[in-house]
C-alpha cells in the first residue's frame, strides 16, 4: 500500500506542476493576444495566477514526502485490513490539513517576501484571529481524524 501511495503522490505532483506549465503557457498566450493593441497588461505569471496556484504544487511535494506515514508497508486480509483501512483514513484526515496548511503558508512567505510586503501583508501572522479561523476551519477534520483512528482499534 505504501508504494501505491507514494506512486498517487508523485502523480499528483506531476499532474500539479503540468497544470501549473498549462496556466502559465495560457496566461502568457491570452497576455500576448491581449496586449497587442494597447497598454501592457499584467506579467504572465500574474494573469495566468502561477504563483496563487503554486501552492498545490507545495501541497502535493508536502504530501508526497508524507506518503510513507499515511499508510502501513503490508496489510494482511480480514480484520487487520478493516482496521488498516479505518487507521489510514484518520491519519490522512489529521495530515492532509496539516499539510495543506503548511503549504498555504509557505506560498504566503514566498510571495509576501518577493512582493517586499511583510509590512503590510504579513501582519495577517500576528493576528490571533487569522489563527482563530484557521483552528475553526479544521477543527472539525482533525477531530475527525482522531475519531477514525480511534475507531479503527473497534473496526470489524
Amino acid at each position: 500500500m505504501t508504494s501505491f501511495a507514494a506512486s498517487a503522490a508523485r502523480a499528483l505532483v506531476v499532474v500539479t506542476l503540468v497544470a501549473l506549465a498549462a496556466d502559465a503557457l495560457l496566461g502568457g498566450l491570452t497576455g500576448a493576444v491581449s496586449s497587442v493593441g494597447g497598454a501592457p497588461s499584467a506579467p504572465w505569471w500574474v494573469t495566468g495566477h502561477v504563483v496563487e496556484r503554486s501552492r498545490w504544487a507545495v501541497f502535493a511535494l508536502l504530501l508526497a514526502g508524507s506518503a510513507r506515514l499515511m499508510l502501513p508497508a503490508d496489510v494482511p486480509d480480514g480484520v487487520a485490513r478493516v482496521t488498516a483501512a479505518w487507521r489510514a483514513v484518520g491519519i490522512g484526515a489529521l495530515v492532509v490539513p496539516l499539510v495543506w496548511i503548511a503549504a498555504l503558508w509557505i506560498v504566503q512567505v514566498v510571495i509576501f517576501t518577493a512582493a517586499d510586503r511583510w509590512d503590510i501583508d504579513g501582519q495577517v501572522f500576528r493576528s490571533a484571529d487569522y489563527y482563530r479561523r484557521v483552528l475553526a476551519g479544521y477543527a472539525p477534520w482533525l477531530l475527525a481524524g482522531a475519531t477514525a483512528i480511534v475507531l479503527s482499534r473497534h473496526a470489524g
